[in-house]
């Protein structure tokens, strides 16, 4: 299925740093991921239960206890490849069953909570039979090891192959022993020895295996005596014998995973599916998001609304960041000054209904949202079909073309200064006649913009943003970059207005220059052009 948001629309709308903020914390939660697809119109009652899901869990638990849950689901390998090996039929080895202990283990770990706390784990199949079968062998080193309590016969069959064993070295050691006498040697090495000929009165035993002989001395090996190769034959013996219980015992624990795929596979989905879940109550409660109203009509309403990667970046440098607010019905224009936060409006208005799309609470006080079949970003920040062949303006007029081709059911059309680069006049008309064919389309958009005049229908709602309050001349030199920017956010009214003229909008550029620290004489000489 095509994706509701282009690349370009999801860095403007901010889609990367939302799923890096609801990346899966392990290997479960990833492959769940692959799986997911946004809602869409006609899912409005599965994005409501997904929701619901999603702020139960939240409620459950502190951001502590959703840590450690994700810690045990993400310690947890994903162990779909070998249960298919066992379902056809295949033997498993020690490291399967070390892998299939790790899930089982996290299995059990997310159970035991209980239904409610766990938010849906008691859907998870029970799978006991298989972790006690498996338990023998679990050690504290982290491994698998076939134990005897697995088979009755296989401690019986390890210690004769231990005494098999001890009665070969014996005979070995013996025949090591006679060797090394005779080769004068104090000890024979388990490889190559060298025996020299002055030490040689005639042929050499026949426990002595000559490899490449030189003129002073030659290169041996020990040949085994009768005893040593009847001792070697019963120690070989036996360790096929435990080969072969252990084998037994490896066809029989894969048996009893192949009977419980089934279940295992339901339980990988449903603890990657849960990985997912409390990673969207984890960011829930991080952002103090709320749970949206999940409406199916051409309108949406928020209050106190954060489009988070602006908020947190202007956190990090100690800047004031404004919630907004908007109740909007079919197609509305933002206008207002420069850097009053027009884009960010649009921004945060395309981050709301991205969460939504997600299944995640968005973070506002209040949020009434549709779900859109796509997304679209068109203006600043459009990619061109044609790199480095078209101007802007051609960009831009391409990017609204391929959109207008597609005859979305119900798009979200955010419009970032469209026709910015051409004249007033023409500009004017051209965002006037897209704005019709938007509401004529029944999409539900907001486009900003410094034009004026381009709301003269009744059905296209204005919007201007409140712009400075007070902003006095700079006097003395300019500030630093940060201290002016914070100066300029503390002058700045952010709100979102309804208004019912389209006078020309305000821009305060001449002033935001000055705080800005412009050249002191530039600013005046555009104050007198003003």
């Amino acid at each position: 299925m095509k994706p509701q948001w282009s690349p370009a629309c999801a860095e403007a709308i901010g889609v990367p740093w939302l799923r890096e903020a609801l990346a899966p914390s392990g290997a479960l939660g990833r492959r769940a991921r692959e799986r997911e697809r946004t809602f869409r119109p006609g899912d409005e009652g599965a994005a409501r239960a997904a929701l619901t899901r999603v702020e139960r869990v939240a409620q459950a638990h502190d951001l502590a206890r959703l840590a450690a849950l994700r810690a045990t689901i993400g310690a947890a390998p994903d162990v779909g490849p070998l249960l298919a090996r066992a379902r056809a039929g295949g033997v498993l080895g020690e490291v399967d069953f070390f892998e299939l202990g790790r899930f089982l283990d996290a299995l059990a770990g997310i159970r035991a909570l209980g239904p409610q706390a766990a938010g849906g784990a008691d859907e998870l199949p029970a799978v006991t039979l298989l972790h006690d079968q498996l338990a023998p062998g679990t050690s504290k080193a982290r491994t698998f090891y076939l134990d005897d309590a697995f088979d009755p016969l296989l401690a019986a069959a390890r210690g004769e192959a231990a005494a098999c064993q001890a009665a070969y070295d014996a005979a070995r050691s013996r025949l090591a022993e006679r060797v090394a006498r005779y080769a004068g040697l104090d000890a024979i090495p388990q490889r190559e020895f060298v025996v020299m000929r002055d030490r040689m009165s005639g042929p050499l035993p026949p426990e002595i295996h000559v490899l490449r002989e030189l003129p002073a001395y030659v290169l041996c090996e020990i040949s085994l005596d009768a005893a040593a190769l009847s001792a070697l034959s019963a120690r070989d013996a036996a360790a096929a014998r435990v080969a072969e219980l252990e084998e037994r015992v490896r066809a029989r624990l894969s048996a009893q995973v192949a009977l419980e795929a089934e279940a295992l596979e339901r339980s990988c989905d449903a603890l990657g599916e849960f990985d997912l879940v409390l990673a969207r109550a984890q960011f829930a409660q991080r952002y103090g998001c709320t749970v949206p109203e999940v409406v199916e009509s051409r309108t949406l309403a928020f209050t106190e609304a954060r489009y988070l990667p602006l908020a947190l970046a202007l956190e990090q440098h100690g800047r004031r960041y404004a919630p907004i607010s908007l109740d909007l019905a079919g197609i509305g224009v933002v206008t207002g000054p420069n850097m009053g936060g027009k884009t960010a409006a649009l921004r945060t208005l395309g981050f709301l209904a991205a969460c939504v799309a997600l299944g995640v609470p968005v973070p506002a006080a209040a949020a009434r949202l549709p779900l859109f079949d796509e997304i679209v970003w068109l203006g600043i920040g459009t990619a061109a079909e044609d790199d480095g062949l078209l101007s802007s303006f051609g960009c831009e007029v391409v990017a609204v073309r391929t959109f207008l081709a597609q005859r979305r059911v119900r798009p979200l059309v955010l419009i970032d200064e469209f026709a910015r680069t051409t004249s007033p006049r023409e500009g004017r008309a051209l965002l006037i006649a897209l704005l019709e064919n938007l509401d004529e389309r029944g999409a539900l958009g907001l486009a900003a913009t410094h034009l004026s005049h381009v709301t003269p229908a009744g059905s296209i709602a204005h919007f201007a943003i409140g712009g400075l309050l007070e902003l006095p001349s700079r006097e003395g030199a300019p500030l630093e970059l940060e201290a002016a920017l914070r100066r300029i956010a503390q002058a700045m009214d952010y709100r979102l207005q309804r208004v019912a003229h389209d006078a020309d909008p305000p821009s305060d550029a001449i002033a935001l220059a000055d705080a800005l620290g412009l050249d002191s004489d530039l600013i005046a000489r555009a104050k007198e052009r003003l």
